[in-house]
């Protein structure tokens, strides 16, 4: 059997449609079994109720489970949850754990949540049960979080400069996962490490140039003051603590952070074929075009009234 943590998220619910389309049954681990409910009986999942906060939940969820894959909201208790639960996986005699990491997951990292990643990944290696380690780059998904304004002026503001990023699509992610998941685990305990980018590095320009195509009226790039994306951020709901770590974010990419470089090696190692930019933009195309909003507001960055987006950049 395998399990799905945060199966009610972008990456997760992205997961879930993998293993429909796949037809392989698994456990989905959820916390409100009613969300996303539809989406995952449609793929034919079952559903536990428990909560990685809550370490005496995971043993029934655990019964009978062989691999894991692990994903949990970007939030302050990101290590203490995903600890929880690789301490109750080992516990229950799981073989392999998928954990969907970040690229650039470094203790030393300026971000966060890439000091998050790193903490959870020294976990599971010091578990010392077999693991695979996701880590994708910038999700294509985010440009969503700038439709709202790209329509309302025209402009594709962000405070990137010349920077050139290779995003990755996360139905992209989600296929990796499936394969990791349901193919050999590393033996003897081992941790393989599988960078995930998209085939190509796009200066904003590039982006700008690709979705005045798919929008059919023209998007300008403009190179945002740090301090004004920061304002922007905070004006349209953002908690400030979390544009702070965007903030970060975007500082590394400037300064040629990981998410800058082509890396599709764990492409060919699982036989498949990455999705470049333009494919996704076109696939997309009424969500760029304003015609229908993405199913999942909270990881888009479009508001509805009184809420938050809690995404990463």
């Amino acid at each position: 059997m395998i399990l799905i943590t945060g199966a009610t998220g972008l990456t997760g619910s992205a997961l879930v449609r993998e293993f429909g389309r796949q037809g392989r049954t698994a456990r989905a681990l959820v916390r409100d079994p009613a969300k996303g409910r539809a989406e995952r009986d449609a793929a034919g999942l079952t559903t536990v109720r428990a909560d990685l906060l809550v370490p005496d939940t995971l043993a029934p969820a655990l019964d009978g489970v062989e691999t894991v894959v692990l994903i949990s909201s970007a939030d302050d208790r990101m290590v203490e949850a995903q600890g929880n639960l690789i301490d109750a996986a080992v516990g229950a005699g799981v073989r392999h754990i998928v954990k969907v990491s970040g690229l650039g997951a470094d203790p030393d990292s300026p971000f966060r949540f890439g000091r998050y990643h790193a903490q959870v990944e020294q976990h599971l290696r010091a578990a010392r049960v077999s693991a695979t380690v996701l880590r994708p780059s910038q999700f294509m998904q985010v440009y969503y979080r700038e439709v709202p304004t790209m329509l309302a002026d025209g402009t594709f503001a962000q405070p990137l400069g010349d920077t050139r990023l290779a995003p990755v699509d996360v139905e992209d992610v989600a296929r990796i996962a499936f394969a990791a998941a349901t193919g050999p685990a590393p033996e003897g305990g081992e941790t393989a490490v599988h960078p995930l980018t998209g085939p190509e590095a796009l200066a904003m320009t590039e982006v700008c140039a690709i979705l005045t195509e798919i929008v059919g009226r023209p998007i300008r790039y403009v190179d945002l003051a740090p301090e004004e994306k920061y304002r922007r951020l905070v004006a349209s709901g953002i908690p400030p603590r979390f544009a702070d770590d965007l903030d970060d974010l975007f500082r590394l990419r400037r300064e040629g952070g990981p998410e800058t470089r082509v890396d599709t090696a764990a492409f060919k190692r699982f036989g498949l074929r990455p999705t470049a930019f333009a494919q996704f933009a076109h696939r997309s195309a009424a969500v760029f075009r304003g015609e229908t909003t993405p199913d999942l507001l909270w990881a888009s960055g479009w508001l509805e009234p009184g809420a938050h987006s809690h995404s990463g950049g």
